[in-house]
């Protein structure tokens, strides 16, 4: 559907609504009357409503606000925040500002940079396990590039199930520990910050750790869980970067979990703790699957190279 020319910023709209309303975007779909991979492009900013579907989303939203109309949909993005009574959402993070809030992780990467891009700039399959059920998860995957941006690592990351949730940030690469810390771009209202095991030098072919985060601001439970890293490509390249989101998006649909050979699968597996409020979720470096290719090539991570050869063939690689 063509993108309506009178509707600017929609998607950011959309999220100052869903946050206002506090509905989700499944809520949103069913208030309106579309299938829920539609209002998944809506608020990802993939697709624009017009005619009927604009109508209908007003009407919707008019349920809740009597007083909204479809002209608010014309207002620049600061007015309409004002409309609905909320912030608007700040502009997301550069590499820039990012320096100037991290000065010392920053100065520390950048003595290091030829190495860290060296050991973690490609294509990357992200995957973390789902905390619905932990003793028996599914895993949710997510497509990463990773690419030197001024003085830093920077990482562009797109998944979910419908492939529209985005986000970005740092990558500091610190000793054999790499941090991640990403702002989500479609809703602007939540973080994600992950510690993988990395390598102290060469090509890193699998990463390994924890990965912690909530669904959003105003939605969903916080929880930390393991994820891992598989290098799909040395080339984050744009052009491989959407080939390998269309296989995600599909991977994800059918169940990634089910595709993943038994071993990786259940290093997924969480243990539930009935009737205490703490624990503590590690990643032990004896049984950590993080390596570089020397190891592989050497025989010496044999675990992980498997996970690289299974994950590398669900994506025609």
């Amino acid at each position: 559907m063509a993108r309506s020319p009178d509707i600017t910023d929609f998607a950011t709209k959309l999220g100052l609504v869903l946050d206002r309303l506090n509905w989700s975007r499944a809520q949103l779909a069913q208030k309106v009357g579309v299938d829920k991979s539609v209002a998944q492009r809506w608020a990802g900013g993939q697709m624009v409503p017009g005619g009927s579907s604009l109508v209908a989303l007003t009407a919707a939203i008019q349920s809740a606000m009597p007083d909204f109309t479809r002209a608010d949909w014309r207002l620049p993005t600061d007015r309409f925040a004002a409309r609905l009574g909320v912030a608007e959402p700040a502009p997301p993070a550069t590499p820039e500002a990012v320096a100037a809030l991290f000065p010392h992780a920053t100065a520390l990467a950048e003595t290091a940079l030829d190495s860290t891009v060296e050991r973690y700039a490609g294509l990357w399959l992200l995957m973390h396990a789902s905390v619905q059920a932990p003793e028996n998860p599914g895993v949710v995957g997510y497509i990463a590039s990773v690419a030197p941006t001024g003085r830093m690592l920077w990482a562009e990351v797109q998944g979910s199930l419908q492939g529209t949730w985005r986000a970005a940030g740092p990558v500091f690469a610190l000793h054999k520990l790499v941090y991640l810390a990403l702002e989500d771009r479609v809703q602007g209202d939540s973080l994600a910050f992950c510690v993988l095991t990395g390598v102290n030098w060469g090509k890193a072919m699998v990463l390994d750790g924890v990965a912690s985060s909530a669904a959003s601001s105003l939605r969903g439970p916080v929880a930390a869980t393991r994820m891992i890293g598989v290098r799909l490509d040395d080339d984050p390249a744009p052009q491989w970067q959407a080939d390998a989101l269309r296989r995600l998006v599909r991977l994800n649909a059918e169940g990634l979990v089910g595709r993943l050979p038994e071993a990786l699968a259940a290093r997924f597996r969480m243990m539930r703790f009935e009737g205490e409020r703490a624990m503590v979720l590690t990643v032990a470096a004896g049984d950590s699957l993080a390596c570089d290719a020397d190891e592989i090539c050497q025989g010496l991570a044999p675990e992980g190279a498997a996970a690289v050869a299974a994950v590398r063939a669900l994506f025609g690689l």
